[in-house]
């Protein structure tokens, strides 16, 4: 049995993971708790895995999460997940490739957009989570363009990257309209380079961007049941 239930970390919400799947790790923790959440916001959690990120978006007050994601495997146990913690009412899940977002998103219908997506364009290739750590299908730009297309002019549109990444995301976010308003850089050690960035851009937003006191901290311990 590969299958685990495990609890989110500052919510304690169920989630159902399975170790042939990728997994969510301190990554999907911290994006989960860096945006803004409006009032009743609308949240579109793109390539959302077993659901994490948009589960801890709900646990901070977004009153309605949709996740989409091209892996039928991950997104049934996102539905389980859902079931289990009693969400039904405040989620549904989308089996879609990012790429033909516009096949299954309404135009300028969220608050917010939230990804996690692959970090990889080059290097070898892991055998687990080869579509979540790698661009074997869609690629960061197609995030862009979907997040650009789901929120609404001032929506927020929040991802999680690696340093080596950081001036193509901002050349893409300028190309769609994207202006970064928050950043925040994550070390794992004080005395450590930042492994992973943090970026909240509005759709329409003016120029002024907040660069935050950098986040120090160790990777997600699990919780099991």
């Amino acid at each position: 049995m590969t299958e685990r239930l495990d609890y989110i970390p500052g919510c304690l919400y169920k989630i159902w993971q399975d170790a042939e799947e990728f997994s969510f790790t301190t990554d999907a923790v911290l994006l989960g708790n860096f945006p803004r959440i409006v009032t009743r916001a609308r949240v579109l959690d793109l390539g959302c895995g077993t659901g994490a990120i948009g589960m801890l978006c709900h646990y901070r007050g977004a009153a309605k999460v949709v996740g989409m994601d091209i892996n039928p495997r991950v997104l049934e146990l996102f539905s389980r997940s859902i079931g289990d913690n009693g969400l039904q009412d405040a989620f549904s899940v989308i089996q879609g490739d990012v790429r033909e977002y516009k096949k299954f998103l309404q135009n300028e219908s969220f608050d917010l957009a939230v990804a996690n997506p692959p970090y990889r364009n080059s290097g070898a290739t892991r055998e687990i989570g080869t579509a979540a750590c790698h661009e074997a299908t869609a690629t960061l730009e197609d995030f862009f363009k979907a997040a650009a297309y789901g929120v609404k002019y001032r929506g927020r549109f929040a991802l999680v990257q690696l340093p080596e990444r950081f001036t193509e995301a901002m050349l893409l976010a300028n190309k769609y309209g994207l202006q970064p308003k928050r950043l925040q850089w994550v070390h794992s050690a004080i005395d450590k380079p930042a492994w992973i960035f943090l970026l909240e851009m509005q759709k329409g937003g003016s120029y002024g961007l907040e660069v935050l006191p950098p986040y120090i901290g160790r990777g997600v311990k699990y919780e099991e049941n």
